[in-house]
């Protein structure tokens, strides 16, 4: 049997204690990602924005085409520079700021949350290492994200995939109605 690559997960807060059980979260949504995506990836380290230093607040990185500050992201790909393997870096004040309690305890929205921020940090990894493409950034990023989201969610949660299917076909009207109604106050 093949040996699963291991990714390490490091928690680092600085005067921060999580509200959620951050680490065994992303332990639990690395697991479920085919070990050729995470390959070269050597760690993802959950820390906090309040602990960064001054320097680190002030440092800025793009995003969706124009500059964000560090201490406002949620998430971080650092690529593999001058022989360090390439990590991802989760600040879990900003990630888990405006979370509703419903999120802090429900392991399958927890999933859903977390696994949105991981997954668009490793979209980044696979787009840096493994499946370079000419285009933006973030958008291939984003793709990854979906892709490894859906992935993830038919192994762990595929008993769900009924009730969802059953959610789609209820709520689709409703969505195209709000659709149009949005669409007609913004043309006037």
């Amino acid at each position: 049997m093949p040996k699963r690559h291991q990714v390490e997960v490091i928690e680092d807060y600085k005067g921060f204690q999580p509200t959620l059980p951050a680490k065994r979260i992303v332990e639990r949504l690395l697991s479920g990602i085919p070990d050729r995506y995470l390959i070269g990836l050597q760690s993802v380290v959950l820390t906090n924005a309040s602990g960064l230093t001054g320097k680190q607040k002030r440092r800025k990185t793009w995003s969706k085409g124009r500059k964000v500050a560090i201490k406002d992201a949620a998430g971080l790909y650092h690529r593999e520079w001058q022989n360090q393997p390439a990590w991802i870096e989760i600040l879990v004040d900003n990630m888990s700021r405006d979370w509703p309690v419903l999120v802090r305890r429900v392991p399958y929205i927890q999933d859903l949350f977390v696994g949105d921020i991981l997954f668009h940090e490793i979209g980044h990894h696979i787009h840096a290492t493994q499946a370079p493409e000419h285009k933006e950034k973030e958008g291939v990023a984003d793709k990854w994200s979906s892709d490894l989201a859906r992935y993830y969610g038919r192994r762990k949660y595929w008993y769900l995939l009924p009730l969802v299917w059953v959610l789609v076909f209820l709520l689709r009207p409703l969505h195209r109605r709000l659709k149009r109604k949005f669409e007609e106050e913004n043309r006037s």
